[in-house]
C-alpha cells in the first residue's frame, strides 16, 4: 500500500473529496462581510434536508419561543451565524456515513455518537475555561476523527480487518493504522480539512488529537487540542470492544485535566450532560445513535470495565511487589 496516500485517497473520494456544496455556500455567504440573514437563508433553503434540520432546532425548546419560526431568516436571526455554521458542518460530516453499505459492516451509530459526544464536550470544557469560541471546540470535536469516516469508507473490509486485530492485539489504533496502510487515521482527516480550506487550527487539532505534549505550539491552538483530546478520551470509543489501555488512558486523561485546570468533579458533570445534548443533537441531525438509556448503559458498561481493568493492573503490581520484597503483603496485614 505503498503507493496509497492521505492526498490521494481524498481525491478519489469524489462525494467527500472537496467540500459538499452546500457547507462551501453557507461558509463562503457567512465569511462575507456584506451578507445578510436573508443571504444565507437563501444558500440554506437550496437543501431541504439542511431546511428542515435548521427549522426543526429553532423551535426546540433550546430558544424558548413562544411562537413558531417557519421563514429560514429568522430562524438565521435568532441561532446566530456560529450555530448555523455548527449545523451545516455537521450535516456534511455525517452524511458521508449515512450509507446502507456501510451500516452493514460498521457500527455507524456508535461512530456518530463518538463524534457527537466528543463535540459536546469539548464545547462544554471550552466554557468551563472560558476558551474565547467555544463553538469552534464544538467543529473541532465532530471533525476529529473524520480521518476514521474516510479510512472506514476506502478501505471497508481491511479497516474490518483492523478493528478486529485492535480487539485481541492490544496494539493502539494509530499503531495499527501506520503498520497496515503507512499513516493514521489523523493524518488522512487533516489532509481532508484542509481540502475543505477551513482554518489550519482546525487540521492542527485532526492531527494531534492523540498528543497532549504541544510544546511550542501557539497556546490557542495547544488549549484547543487539548480540549478535543480531552473530550475524546472521555466518551464511548468509535468501535464496539476496543479501549485505549486503561492505565494509559486515565494518566493521559489527568495530564491534559491539569493543564486545562479542569478537576474530576468537573469532569464527571460535564460528562453527565453531554450525553442529553448529545442525544438532542443526534434528533436534529435525524441520526440514530440510540435512546438515552442505551447510552448509560453502554456508559456504565464501559466503566465497569475500566474499573476491572484497574483492579487487574493493581493486582499485579501487588504481585510484583510481593517478589521483590519477598514480603507476602496479605499475611503482613492482620484481618480486622
Amino acid at each position: 500500500m505503498s503507493n496509497i496516500s492521505p492526498k490521494k485517497i481524498v481525491a478519489s473520494i469524489h462525494e467527500i473529496g472537496s467540500l459538499p456544496q452546500t457547507l462551501a455556500a453557507v461558509l463562503q455567504v457567512i465569511n462575507d462581510p456584506n451578507s445578510g440573514a436573508k443571504d444565507i437563508a437563501d444558500v440554506i433553503s437550496k437543501d431541504l434536508s439542511l431546511t428542515t434540520r435548521v427549522l426543526k432546532m429553532v423551535n426546540s425548546a433550546n430558544y424558548g419561543r413562544r411562537t413558531r419560526v417557519s421563514r429560514i431568516s429568522e430562524a438565521v436571526t435568532v441561532m446566530g451565524l456560529n450555530s448555523i455554521k455548527v449545523l451545516t458542518l455537521s450535516s456534511s460530516v455525517f452524511g458521508m456515513i449515512s450509507g446502507k453499505e456501510l451500516a452493514e459492516k460498521f457500527n455507524i451509530k456508535l461512530i456518530s455518537r463518538h463524534l457527537i459526544e466528543t463535540a459536546s464536550i469539548a464545547r462544554s470544557l471550552a466554557e468551563k475555561i472560558n476558551y474565547p469560541d467555544p463553538e469552534e471546540a464544538f467543529v473541532a470535536g465532530i471533525l476529529h476523527d473524520v480521518g476514521i469516516v474516510l479510512m472506514v469508507l476506502y478501505f471497508k473490509e481491511k479497516y474490518c480487518d483492523l478493528l478486529g486485530e485492535l480487539r485481541t492485539g492490544g496494539r493502539g489504533i494509530l499503531e495499527s493504522e501506520k503498520e497496515l496502510f503507512g499513516f493514521t487515521h489523523c493524518d488522512i482527516g487533516a489532509e481532508l480539512i484542509e481540502s475543505w480550506k477551513l482554518p489550519t487550527r482546525l487540521a492542527f487539532v485532526v492531527q494531534n488529537h492523540h498528543v497532549t505534549d504541544n510544546a511550542g505550539i501557539i497556546p490557542e491552538d495547544s488549549t484547543l487540542n487539548n480540549l478535543v483530546a480531552l473530550s475524546d478520551r472521555m466518551t464511548l470509543g468509535p468501535f464496539e470492544g476496543y479501549y485505549p489501555d486503561a492505565e494509559e488512558n486515565i494518566k493521559f486523561m489527568r495530564d491534559v485535566a491539569s493543564r486545562l485546570k479542569i478537576n474530576s468533579d468537573e469532569l464527571n458533570k460535564i460528562r453527565r450532560e453531554s450525553i442529553v445534548q448529545s442525544v438532542k443533537l443526534a434528533e436534529y441531525l435525524e441520526l440514530d445513535t440510540g435512546d438515552l438509556l442505551e447510552i448509560v448503559i453502554e456508559a456504565n458498561s464501559k466503566l465497569a470495565e475500566l474499573y476491572n481493568s484497574m483492579e487487574k493492573i493493581y493486582l499485579q503490581k501487588q504481585d510484583l511487589e510481593r517478589k521483590l520484597t519477598g514480603v507476602d503483603v496479605e499475611k503482613v496485614v492482620e484481618p480486622v
